[in-house]
């Protein structure tokens, strides 16, 4: 992602298949503590000067992963290189996601992965300042940089491309097709201006520009002020209310700037976490999009639960699940501190990354004074003062102004040179439309730069639409055009369905929507109340799948709730789950994430009485239903709802 947001990965072990091939250098062993290597695989590294100019003495090794073609009776038609995004995550690590995205390609179709420079095993940095705390400063970046001291200005992206051609001459390997995913995209961008010739095709997923970027990235704003009302429009029940979703959140931020909000809440793994809900902390919800389904999702309810019923519990919760993701990582998975670097030499600043850190805050001050004067609008509904509340991987206008910079190979903010043209090579840029992160808009910047450039956007989806994707269009989309040089019909990217959203929360179960009877139905409307809830405690055990890698959970209330996934199924567990304080929940989901179809089958009991229910959705449908039936207390419930 471009600030250090996380992707979801799906470690399947089913996907890490390949077959061994010829050692083009000195392979790693399999069992060298440290330094894994799948057994189908072949690993290796390019010892690369830290400075090519020669100034600073060292080295670095560029490891790289090479999967051979799995049918090697005929020969390869090709090479997938895939690059992680962050910057700073290892792409070695996330082998198993361009794995399965390319699949059906992998028959005659070789593929690389390659660990930048200061990421994964090409000696990721581990900067004490910055790598194992989820709250830096300004002060930490710029002691990083000390801590690397002359090294800090040799990490970023032109001399982490030359690594990969070096890489590329080291396997003999010629054109490629490349595929980068958010950071990914800058660094092809660069690739693409200094190795036009050395590819074939070039796929952009969430991409953003190297050319033409703007410090102040105003787009995610845009995107927060149209995409919570779009959202809203597309949900029945949200668009049935008075006012729209902005002017709420707009409610919110008045609200939280005299009162703000503490708790405890659980995060995605069901941790439990003190949290303080403030302006910054709904301005982290509004523009990191690593959590944007389930903010999307639950917001605009948590903030009627608060004005409505005084109930605190499901912002307080999205503020420790959205928390939760600034949790220090180990630097081999990502690194803090190569993010630090890459920003700090790469991006374009608001202040002059050449002068001194003290005249650089002159700078900054200067330049917000300046441009909050001009558009006062630009993070709304945050103030500027509230935007730089918001942690440095998203609100950046602070990042780099104590980051050194002494003798660095290119002039920092360009690292593709004066002149340079992008690749002739047929191009295909993914964006989503929801996605605050990598707007559609910075989307068709990049396009535009690509003499065969081609954008998708990807209705109602958020960042990187084609790794372990839920659905087949944006991943079918980049198989057809790696393989044939077009995208084909991609249609299906504005028929995706729109986010579900939560209608509203509630405390005790009586007070949810009743679901509607049908034929044969001979339960009250008090028992279509419980029922309805029994679902949406289902729904919100399912909604926490994108926040959760250790398969536990607990309900917004309490309760637990448990899943497997060793395939595309996951098979959930719930055990007293509550999503309303007096409601229980317990039983089985089954979410086939294949074709969407769900089916769940709970067990609850109110009043003495207890009440077993199947319910059917699919959630792949735009107006899905869900349809319930069972029995409570000998009467039979034959209903539906929307689907949750």
């Amino acid at each position: 992602c471009r600030w250090g947001c996380q992707m979801r990965k799906i470690g399947l072990a089913i996907l890490l298949i390949g077959v061994a091939g010829s050692v083009f250098a000195k392979p790693i062993p399999a069992d060298e503590p440290g330094n894994f290597c799948p057994k189908k695989a072949v690993c290796g590294t390019v010892v690369r000067a830290l400075d090519p100019s020669g100034r600073l003495k060292g080295t670095i090794p560029i490891a790289y992963r090479f999967y051979p073609h799995l049918d090697q009776s005929i020969p390869a038609a090709g090479t997938i290189v895939s690059q992680e995004g962050g910057p700073g995550y290892s792409t070695q690590q996330s082998s198993y996601g361009y794995l399965a995205l390319f699949a059906p390609l992998r028959r005659d179709h070789d593929m690389l992965m390659i660990d930048a420079r200061g990421t994964g095993k090409s000696n990721a940095i581990d900067c004490p300042s910055v790598q194992h705390s989820p709250v830096r400063k300004p002060a930490d970046i710029g002691a990083c940089g000390r801590y690397l001291d002359r090294a800090a200005d040799f990490y970023g992206t032109e001399l982490a491309a030359d690594d990969m051609a070096a890489v590329l001459d080291s396997l003999h390997i010629g054109k490629i097709d490349y595929y980068g995913d958010s950071y990914g995209t800058f660094f092809g961008q660069v690739f693409s201006a200094l190795y036009p010739d050395r590819l074939r095709s070039v796929v952009l997923d969430s991409a953003y520009p190297v050319i033409g970027e703007t410090p102040w990235y105003f787009h995610a704003g845009e995107v927060v002020r149209a995409g919570f009302n779009e959202v809203c429009k597309r949900s029945p029940y949200c668009a049935s209310l008075e006012g729209t979703s902005l002017n709420r959140i707009r409610k919110l931020m008045e609200y939280l700037r005299q009162h703000p909000i503490s708790g405890r809440a659980p995060d995605g793994e069901g941790k439990m976490h003190h949290v303080v809900v403030d302006s910054g902390m709904v301005g982290m919800m509004l523009f990191d999009g690593t959590e944007g389904p389930v903010n999307y999702r639950e917001l605009d309810a948590a903030i009627r639960a608060l004005f409505d019923s005084n109930d605190r519990q499901p912002l307080l919760r999205l503020a420790s699940e959205n928390i939760a993701g600034e949790n220090p990582q180990p630097p081999k998975s990502y690194s803090y501190g190569l993010f630090s670097a890459v920003s700090c030499m790469d991006y374009q600043q608001i202040y002059d990354m050449n002068s001194p850190p003290a005249e650089r805050h002159k700078q900054r001050d200067a330049a917000i004074a300046r441009k909050s004067e001009k558009d006062p609008k630009t993070y709304d509904p945050l103030t500027f003062a509230e935007f730089q509340t918001v942690p440095l991987d998203i609100s950046v206008l602070n990042l780099c102004l104590d980051w050194p910079i002494k003798q660095p190979p290119y002039e920092p903010g360009k690292p593709i040179p004066d002149g340079a043209k992008m690749t002739d090579a047929p191009t295909l840029v993914l964006n989503g439309e929801l996605d605050m992160l990598t707007t559609a808009a910075e989307g068709a910047i990049v396009t535009a730069q690509y003499p065969h450039g081609k954008q998708v956007v990807v209705a109602n989806s958020f960042h990187v639409v084609a790794v372990d994707e839920y659905g087949d269009c944006a991943s079918k989309i980049v198989q057809h055009f790696v393989a044939t040089l077009d995208p084909g019909d991609t249609s299906c990217a504005a028929n995706i369905s729109p986010v579900r959203l939560v209608p509203i929360f509630v405390k005790h179960a009586a007070d949810a929507i009743p679901a509607a009877p049908g034929a044969g139905n001979t339960a009250s409307t008090r028992d279509l109340a419980l029922a309805s809830a029994a679902v949406q405690t289902a729904a919100d055990a399912l909604a926490r799948w994108s926040l959760n890698y250790g398969g536990k959970g607990v309900g917004l209330r309490g309760g637990r709730w448990t899943y497997t996934q060793p395939d595309l199924v996951a098979r959930y567990a719930l055990n007293g789950a509550r999503w309303c304080v007096d409601l229980p929940v317990s039983g089985s989901i089954v979410w086939n994430q294949r074709d969407g179809a769900i089916h769940a089958r709970l067990t609850y009991s109110r009043s003495g009485e207890r009440a077993e229910l199947g319910a059917n959705w699919n959630d792949h449908d735009h107006r899905g239903v869900a349809v319930l039936s069972g029995t409570v207390g000998g009467r039979a419930i034959q209903a539906s709802m929307p689907a949750p």
